[in-house]
């Protein structure tokens, strides 16, 4: 059902063998296999990623849209690998969903990716004030997390992004698009405690916590995006969930991200729990983070 695909490694020595031929014909060969293998090469759809393309999506029917990583394509016609590149995961539609890869349409194009660089938003989605939904920036772009500041229209409502900048002093993005209204069936509501798409995980690696948010989870691994745009792939072993509300208060002691990652020494200053955001300082500075870039 799952499979892994050739590494770039083995594709490049296969095409560096068929090549070396002395003769014409033999030339013509080689030219041809070089050719195989770049298709071949093309068809490692997940590059050096550790990680299998993917399964069927479930309930494809019932998908209003999706979120995708947008530099794969890019990555695969320039045969390069995409586990080198940095993601932004878009907005697109579902057009066909397949065992492994699923056609989607994009602004100005229309092609198959692995099912597991998919993130799928489903119809009818409601949520309650104080709900973290996953969606994407509506009046930019990009995946975000955000907090639900206003469900009068449960089904449309209000939220401050989490993922976008927040100053304090009003001149931050997360601040300049407060109270955003999302469009119908363009979200995901969290829940607490489980491993879904959208989720804050810690990963463990030697003596450091890197902060990351769950693309896809494939038994024991779990594919991520993490600091810049990098995807990634960690044993599911080596993380934990983030929880979706810290539960810190003024005084307390705790670790907040930094480039990526969870660093200790902070105390907290204030608590906003309805736009998600804890004031915290460390050397006389103060900062100002997300509920899921905050831990105890």
């Amino acid at each position: 059902m799952k499979k892994n695909f050739l590494s770039f490694a083995i594709v490049a020595l296969a095409a560096g063998m068929m090549a070396s031929c002395g003769n014409k014909s033999a030339n013509t060969e080689g030219e041809a296999a070089d050719s195989t293998a770049v298709e071949e090469e093309k068809m490692a759809a997940m590059g050096t990623w550790e990680y299998p393309e993917g399964s069927a999506i479930e309930n494809a029917e019932e998908i209003s849209c999706v979120l995708y990583a947008n530099s794969w394509k890019r990555s695969i016609d320039e045969n390069k690998d995409p586990a080198a590149g940095t993601h932004i995961f878009y907005r697109a539609d579902l057009v066909k969903a397949g065992d492994t890869q699923s056609t989607i349409k994009s602004i100005s194009d229309e092609y198959d990716i692995p099912n597991s660089l998919i993130i799928p938003i489903y119809k009818n989605p409601t949520a309650k004030k104080g709900d973290i939904v996953l969606t994407w920036w509506q009046s930019g772009s990009g995946m975000q997390r955000a907090i639900v500041t206003d469900a009068s229209n449960p089904a449309e409502p209000k939220i401050d992004y989490l993922d976008l900048n927040f100053k304090g002093d009003g001149e931050g993005l997360a601040e300049k698009n407060a109270d955003e209204q999302l469009k119908p069936n363009s979200f995901v509501v969290l829940k607490d405690g489980e491993w879904q798409p959208g989720q804050t995980i810690v990963i463990t690696e030697s003596t450091e916590q890197l902060l990351g948010t769950i693309i896809n989870i494939a038994d024991d691994k779990i594919l991520y995006e993490g600091f810049a745009g990098r995807v990634k792939v960690a044993k599911k072993a080596d993380c934990k969930l983030m929880p979706l509300n810290p539960g810190v208060k003024a005084g307390d002691e705790v670790k907040a991200e930094f480039v990526g990652k969870l660093r200790p020494g902070y105390t907290v200053k204030s608590v906003d729990a309805a736009k998600g955001r804890v004031a915290v300082e460390r050397d006389g500075n103060v900062e100002y983070k997300s509920f899921l870039e905050v831990s105890k």
